[in-house]
């Protein structure tokens, strides 16, 4: 790939994006173009590997799977995310599976180059930080709603969660490609016919329509307030 072409590329990943044409070259020269299928495991759980990914092309999903089978989503990695770096900053397996949810094309850079950017890159060892930290705080309020909330209050929680990630249009907000029912489920720790029931109940009110794999969300100021209760 050329070098324009990669830049191109790769600045769509949000920690990326803001980099010198010199850093993003070196990061360019350092990856491994990889393209990956809808459903396709990425990272394997306790992998020994430490590359970082960076999503240029589509949606993946964090998870881990019970003794019992039951799989828990841990988080949603849309496109411009990046995952990978706990391992390649503390060289430990991986903690969490990666698959892709939609079709989509991944920049693997190895841990030495991705911590060589680190060190002589102040700015993109803060974003780097901060994405860390924003992640903790994001999971910090998964483990809270699980102790605290019953099923229907995470559910909404986890639309709001989705509708921070949408896009604004004059009717609300929409959220394309949005997980399955099963998937949120998974997300909250529910059944899928709780998700299904809410979903419902929720559109029957005018606070949502769903078509397809699409949520529009027309009243969310609704749904923090249900939230809330």
């Amino acid at each position: 790939m050329e070098a324009a072409q990669a830049r191109q590329q790769l600045r769509r990943v949000k920690v990326l994006a803001d980099l010198p044409d010199q850093d993003l070259d070196a990061i360019a020269g350092a990856v491994t173009w990889r393209t990956v299928s809808a459903g396709e495991q990425v990272v394997s759980h306790l992998d020994t590997g430490t590359d970082v990914y960076f999503a240029v092309e589509g949606a993946f999903r964090a998870r881990l799977e019970a003794a019992n089978g039951r799989e828990v989503t841990i988080r949603q990695l849309p496109e411009g995310s990046h995952f990978g770096e706990i391992a390649a900053l503390m060289g430990t397996p991986r903690s969490l599976a990666i698959f892709a949810v939609t079709d989509g094309r991944l920049a693997e850079c190895a841990a030495e180059a991705f911590l060589a950017l680190m060190t002589r890159n102040g700015s993109f060892a803060t974003a780097i930080a901060r994405n860390l930290g924003r992640t903790v705080g994001a999971l910090t309020d998964r483990v809270f709603e699980l102790a605290a909330l019953e099923v229907r209050f995470r559910i909404y929680a986890e639309l709001l969660r989705l509708a921070a990630g949408g896009e604004q249009t004059s009717e609300g907000v929409l959220v394309r490609n949005a997980p399955t029912h099963e998937a949120i489920a998974s997300a909250v720790g529910a059944q899928r016919e709780a998700v299904t029931r809410e979903l419902r109940m929720l559109a029957s009110e005018g606070v949502l329509r769903q078509t397809g794999r699409e949520i529009l969300i027309l009243d969310l100021e609704r749904v923090r307030e249900l939230v809330l209760r």
